[in-house]
């Protein structure tokens, strides 16, 4: 039975303006390569970008924030930009404000990566000078500056830049930008006169957002998954917002989209020269993965309010992992290409005990391979097994080689008395059994055939002219919620794409979704982390880290894909087992 590990993550409480300081820094970036290409003024760009430090108490808020931010001194070393969300309206002195959000943007040109680390606004730490209270106390009792300082305590981490952003502007902004395609994993509903808190009414599926929409989205809070929740939207948000970057490409925008941005923030990032630096820096990474890293809390009750605690311990793991992002586990070159019956298994005893071969071929056939003993004829030129296959099974033999270490994968030419498919030469280190994954105990089941709910498919299939089609495999204990199911369109910028999604839900009460719709090529499936090719059907693998989030693939005109839940709660496996077993509604 497949494992389904469930990841916490920190329960947080940063509001819309986590990813709103990160649209800042992104759209400056892209602002600045389309300025220069347009040969716009250097005073013009010069005077817009000083507006992000110009006024006295911005100019103060500047200098007293530099004199706690570490300086880097060459171009290879990473760069950390904490960013701040905040309510505080800009220029005015005597208002602080709140900072509900605070990220911290890793680039690092030696790992090539980008990195996002959260922090909950109720974790209660050690401030500078104030004591102990929560981390976004800091903001209100010594503004950016007590902020910055209190998360260098807390993570140990140096911060190089800083961006404090006022989330007010953010609905100008995504406006501005003409919206931004967001795949609403179930439906959001919140009536202010019932329950006092902010209304919000936005249904399940990759829809485009306004900016207000947007906003109650990415700051919406009150269910299972409380702050935490939030922390995880606004990621998404910024992940889809880099994105769709591309679309944003009208560069008679630019005047108007960086006055809203200057005039909603405050930085140390205020010139030419060191906005390109940073540019350069960024275009010297690989941008197609932004890795996401949240710290775990534990909730207690201070004084009769909810908190969170994390030992130092936590917080180590948690930098750790954000230095060090986990990458996701299956490459291109390390997806099985072909499906596993359609070649064979050749297995030769290079050095190991007699009858290696023959347990070697018993157990791979019970993986569902197609395997065969061919004899102790070759030699191994070490203790490593040695692993041929042609170009076309490279991905399958490097699979087939995380069951045999110590191994090794050799690509051999296509050519005339070459075996196509995969030759295995066990080495003298092979015990005798393939390393397998380890069954767990108990946990959900991936049952085949099960056409789950078919009446219910059926009849939405009636309501749409998408050609629907359902998984076939299924996982026991969970369900569909067709209250938040609907067959819907979509504007694609030329128009309107008919489409449809299905909510479905965990053991745990988690959302999970399938979207399918006649749009081939929306943001959301730009720039996979992987491909892996099941039966001539070619899918598209989205990770946060080692969890695989979303699965994509075309069926002639139409796109379809299952989403995992927030935190992921679907194991790998079962994510695979679903996206491959779908069918025509009949």
């Amino acid at each position: 039975m497949p494992q389904y590990t469930r990841y916490t993550v920190t329960p947080r409480k940063p509001a819309v303006p986590a990813w709103v300081r990160v649209l800042k820094w992104t759209v400056l970036v892209i602002v600045v390569a389309a300025a220069a290409s347009l040969g716009m003024g250097v005073g013009y760009l010069q005077s817009t970008l000083a507006q992000v430090a110009s006024t006295p108490h911005d100019r103060a808020t500047v200098k007293a924030v530099k004199k706690v931010l570490t300086v880097t001194h060459t171009a290879h070393e990473p760069v950390n930009i904490l960013v701040l969300g905040s309510d505080r309206r800009k220029g005015i002195a005597g208002d602080r404000g709140r900072s509900d959000s605070i990220m911290l943007i890793r680039i690092d040109p030696r790992t090539k990566s980008i990195s996002m680390l959260s922090i909950p606004r109720d974790l209660r730490v050690e401030i500078p000078g104030w004591g102990t209270d929560r981390i976004n106390a800091a903001y209100s009792d010594g503004g950016a500056a007590l902020s910055v300082s209190t998360f260098k305590t807390l993570t140990g981490l140096p911060v190089n830049h800083f961006i404090d952003i006022n989330f007010i502007g953010f609905i100008d902004i995504v406006d501005y930008l003409g919206g931004v395609y967001i795949d609403v994993d179930r439906q959001y509903y919140n009536d202010t006169a019932v329950t006092g808190y902010s209304s919000i009414n936005l249904p399940a599926g990759y829809q485009k957002l306004s900016g207000h929409n947007a906003l109650s989205f990415v700051r919406f809070r009150h269910d299972q998954l409380g702050d935490w929740g939030r922390i995880v939207r606004q990621q998404l948000f910024l992940r889809e917002l880099k994105r769709q970057a591309l679309r944003w490409h009208n560069v008679l925008k630019l005047p108007k989209l960086i006055s809203i941005i200057t005039h909603n923030t405050v930085s140390d990032i205020s010139s030419i020269k060191a906005l390109l630096s940073l540019t350069q820096l960024v275009l010297g990474v690989n941008t197609s993965h932004i890795y996401q890293t949240h710290l775990v809390g534990t909730p207690i009750v201070v004084g009769g309010a909810d908190e969170l605690q994390a030992p130092p311990t936590e917080v180590a793991a948690v930098v750790s992992q954000f230095i060090n992002p986990q990458k996701p586990p299956v490459q291109k070159a390390q997806a099985e290409s072909q499906p596993k019956r359609s070649f064979t298994v050749t297995v030769t005893n290079g050095g190991a005990v007699a009858g290696s071969a023959a347990a070697a071929v018993g157990q791979l056939v019970g993986q569902g391979y197609k395997a065969k003993v061919a004899g102790d004829a070759l030699q191994g030129d070490s203790k490593a097994t040695l692993i041929y296959a042609t170009q076309g099974f490279v991905g399958n033999a490097r699979v087939i080689a995380t069951m045999l270490p110590p191994s090794r994968v050799i690509t051999v030419p296509r050519a005339p008395g070459v075996e196509s498919g995969v030759t295995v030469v066990l080495g003298p280190a092979f015990t005798g059994h393939l390393v397998l994954p380890q069954a767990p105990a108990s946990g959900p089941t991936i049952l085949a055939n099960a056409s789950y709910d078919a009446a219910q498919w059926r009849q939405l299939d009636h309501k749409t002219k998408v050609h629907l089609r359902m998984p076939k495999a299924w996982v026991s204990g969970y369900s569909y919620d067709w209250t938040m199911s609907r067959a819907y369109s979509i504007p694609n910028g030329h128009g309107n794409s008919v489409a449809a999604v299905v909510v479905g839900t965990t053991t745990s009460g988690g959302y999970w979704h399938i979207e399918e719709m006649r749009w081939t090529d929306p943001p959301a499936i730009a720039s996979p982390d992987a491909t892996k090719t099941v039966k001539g059907t070619q899918y598209l693998l989205f990770y946060n880290g080692t969890q695989l989030h979303m699965v994509a693939w075309k069926t002639g005109s139409t796109l379809y894909w299952v989403s995992n839940t927030l935190d992921n709660e679907i194991a790998n496996d079962a994510m695979m087992a679903l996206a491959t077993s779908f069918a025509r509604v009949k």
